[in-house]
């Protein structure tokens, strides 16, 4: 469990998915049994302090007990299925980019036009890889993609008939579109699946290209109407700044560029074969090739890596789903010996029902392990009241609960009441509401259908260190 409580921190992409599978499959019987194993093995050990740890530590070593206890494949299959579509999109992408070079450049007094030669290997996959981003903005092209992507990789390597893989894949996706964070980590992964693929291409291309010059006798040349070498000559200068004074043979020059224009003689094209030229004109292409071909590609690698690793670090579980199976995990069970209370909580009384610590103290210090100390009345038209409750609030309590009734969900007030209380506590201070009805006899259970609705609320917040739970008499 420390091993787990450590690595709370490190979720990958296979991880997530496979706490996903889990959570699709996960029944009320089990959580049952998970939820003594909780209390007893992971709890005491996880960090004290910030929610957002405690719940991704917490989660995690509840993921390491289940796969020790299930056998679980979908994570493998994603890795492995990502993996070995990495290496055939490099090689595929890397003989594509062999196979281009070659065809222009290969074979006895070859001459390649250097403008459409840049156009080609350059240009226009820059203008692909912008394609890809203008889709990945608009939003719906990508979300089709994603789930192409995912389908296609892990078809091959998930167990079972097609309909189980059809019915699991599918909650599979909607467990991982209920948050942005997972998709951006999808995303990133599957755009550096495609900038692998892209480094192999230039890599093709650089290798192609030095053994075309080893081998062949490669002429360059360029043509235009009209005269425009002042414009070839400006734009090699552009292009060759990065490596313009380490490397300045690398750079054409003026004469060396109107060297190599293209001669027509009784009509037919005459390439230039000036060594000077020439030796200017491949040097020029071999850094344009590293500089702005394959090292962009190679940087656009480690980021979208950087921005996987940045996604999944953001995953804070604040989803319904995850939300309602750490309530339950975390849920103290009915006639459970309650631990020695550590946090003195203040008790405020929402709309002033009238609701008694003393009423409800055996539930808090079982149900939450808090014993109710001041308490105080808020959301009342009390001027006095609403100043007791702001002092009580300034003093800085371990815990606050707000007692509420099950029907008195208003969504704007209660919103800006959870906002004032949390501006005051900060955002590592523990909040509970708690619901319950008020009958003649004093707090009871509330009802179910206002219980969800305070439930659907709450977890809409997304406050890691806001919680709800309903008033339990018998506990």
């Amino acid at each position: 469990m420390n091993a787990a409580r450590a690595a709370g921190q490190r979720w990958t992409l296979a991880d997530l998915i496979d706490f996903e599978t889990v959570l699709i499959g996960v029944d009320n019987a089990a959580l049952e049994h998970d939820r003594l194993i909780f209390n007893r093995d992971i709890r005491p050990v996880l960090p004290d302090g910030d929610e957002r740890v405690r719940r991704r530590a917490g989660l995690r070593a509840w993921l390491d007990y289940r796969r020790e206890a299930d056998a679980i494949d979908t994570g493998d299959a994603w890795t492995q299925g990502l993996r070995l579509a990495r290496l055939a999109l490099f090689i595929g992408m890397a003989l594509a980019g062999f196979a281009l070079v070659a065809g222009l450049c290969a074979g006895t007094n070859v001459g390649v036009h250097v403008v459409l030669f840049f156009a080609v290997m350059l240009v226009f996959p820059w203008l692909v890889f912008a394609l890809f981003l203008l889709v990945g903005a608009w939003g719906r092209g990508s979300s089709a993609w994603l789930e192409g992507s995912m389908r296609r990789i892990m078809a091959r390597f998930t167990q079972g008939q097609d309909a189980q893989r059809e019915q699991r894949f599918r909650l599979l996706r909607e467990r991982l579109a209920e948050s942005a964070v997972p998709r951006r980590a999808l995303q990133a992964a599957l755009a550096r699946t495609l900038q692998i693929g892209a480094v192999g291409f230039n890599s093709g291309l650089v290798l192609a290209f030095v053994g075309s010059l080893l081998v062949f006798d490669v002429r360059f040349y360029w043509e235009a109407t009209p005269q425009t070498s002042g414009v070839v000559a400006s734009a090699s200068r552009v292009v060759a700044a990065p490596w313009r004074d380490i490397w300045p043979e690398a750079v054409p020059t003026s004469a060396q560029i109107e060297a190599s224009r293209a001669a027509y003689v009784d009509g037919s094209r005459r390439v230039p074969s000036t060594p000077q030229s020439t030796a200017a004109w491949w040097r020029f292409l071999l850094m344009s090739l590293l500089v702005w071909g394959l090292l962009p590609r190679l940087l656009l690698v480690v980021f979208y890596a950087w921005r996987e690793r940045r996604a999944l670090a953001a995953l804070d579980f604040q989803s319904p789903g995850h939300r309602g199976l750490w309530r339950s995990l975390t849920r103290i069970e009915r006639g459970a010996v309650a631990a020695p209370a550590a946090d003195t909580a203040l008790l405020l009384d929402v709309g002033g029902s009238g609701i008694a610590a003393a009423s409800i103290r055996g539930f808090l210090l079982r149900a939450l392990r808090v014993n109710p100390g001041e308490q105080a009345r808020i959301g009342v038209l009390d001027e006095d009241a609403e100043a007791s409750a702001d002092a009580a609030l300034a003093a800085g309590p371990d815990h606050v609960v707000l007692a509420v009734e099950d029907w008195g969900l208003a969504p704007r007030q209660v919103g800006a009441l959870h906002a004032r209380v949390r501006g005051a506590v900060g955002e590592n201070t523990p909040m509970t509401w708690l619901v319950f009805a008020q009958d003649a006899q004093g707090p009871g259970a509330p009802d179910a259908a206002h219980l969800q609705r305070w439930t659907r609320f709450i977890d809409g917040l997304r406050d890691p260190a806001t919680e709800i739970v309903a008033y339990d008499g018998g506990l």
